[in-house]
């Protein structure tokens, strides 16, 4: 991490919070809280956004193999509009049951 400076270290600390802020969502999430996909949404977003950015402009080390960058993007966007589908399927489907 020396060598590579102030750009890893904020980089690991990016990653370090959007990571805060996906389990701070899931605890949310898991307790209940009624404003829980108002910071599940962005979460999933920014967790998308950061596995993209490590595949591609990143100074930490990284072993990704020569072709998988592409299918690994697809996945990345892909999972994150499973979970976002899966956070409007549970609101509207609370919705009902409480009759509003």
């Amino acid at each position: 991490m020396g060598m590579r400076g102030a750009p890893a270290w904020i980089e690991l600390a990016a990653h370090g919070a959007v990571a805060m802020v996906c389990g701070v969502a899931g605890w949310m999430i898991r307790i209940g809280t009624p404003a829980a996909s108002s910071l599940a949404v962005p979460g999933i977003l920014a967790r998308a956004a950061i596995s993209i950015q490590s595949l591609f402009w990143t100074t930490l080390p990284s072993e990704v193999a020569p072709g998988t960058r592409g299918p690994l993007t697809v996945l990345a966007c892909a999972n994150a509009a499973v979970w976002i589908a899966v956070l409007w399927w549970s609101r509207t489907a609370r919705e009902h049951r409480s009759g509003a």
